[in-house]
């Protein structure tokens, strides 16, 4: 696994047969695009799959606000580190959606008094990074940086393709490390099967 950033992102620059850089900081042409991109793009790939590295779990805390919309009784403030709400502990008949408040906070809207939300954490430690993630996001700049420091459609889509093919594998691998949603049977099942 990559110690850092710039390893992800020279893995990136040699997939595409750019020169290495040492540092984002750096004043070349393929570290200051890196510099604009890296963020966006990791935070793209982390959004993109309930990564089993970056899941995490919080309580949230309600404001003191009552939302502005009548269909919604409270309203939780989302943490600055949630890039994606996968699930709450709120009952399949407890409603819930995520907006913004009169503050322009994110939160989540509910008419429940307290939730749990489990989430995609905005990860930026790559020492967490699971290996198959590393080298999708490594082609997922790749593709971003072809044409820049190319000049090369074809070469931007080959790296997109290539994207594609590793993020599936990792997606499934990543997947399988965990128990397999159990489905459950309701009316709407029962009446099509």
């Amino acid at each position: 696994m990559a110690t850092s950033s710039v390893e992800i992102c020279n893995s990136a620059l040699h997939k595409i047969g750019a020169a290495r850089i040492t540092s984002l900081s750096d004043t070349s042409k393929q570290a200051i695009i890196l510099n604009d991109q890296y963020d966006r793009l990791r935070k793209e790939v982390l959004r993109g799959h309930p990564w089993n590295f970056a899941i995490a779990f919080v309580a949230l805390s309600a404001t003191v606000n009552t939302p502005i919309w009548s269909d919604w009784s409270t309203e939780f403030l989302v943490p600055s580190d949630v890039l994606r709400v996968l699930e709450t502990d709120l009952t399949q008949d407890q409603p819930w959606e995520i907006g913004y408040n009169v503050d322009g906070n994110k939160v989540l809207f509910c008419q429940s008094d307290s939730v749990t939300i489990k989430y995609v954490k905005n990860v930026t430690d790559t020492t967490l990074f699971d290996a198959c993630f590393e080298e999708a996001l490594a082609y997922r700049l790749a593709a971003d940086l072809a044409y820049s420091l190319v000049q090369s459609q074809t070469v931007q889509q080959a790296m997109m393709a290539e994207y594609r093919k590793v993020l599936a594998t990792a997606m499934s691998f990543d997947a399988q490390e965990k128990s397999q949603d159990t489905i459950i049977a309701d009316e709407w099942t029962l009446i099509r099967g």
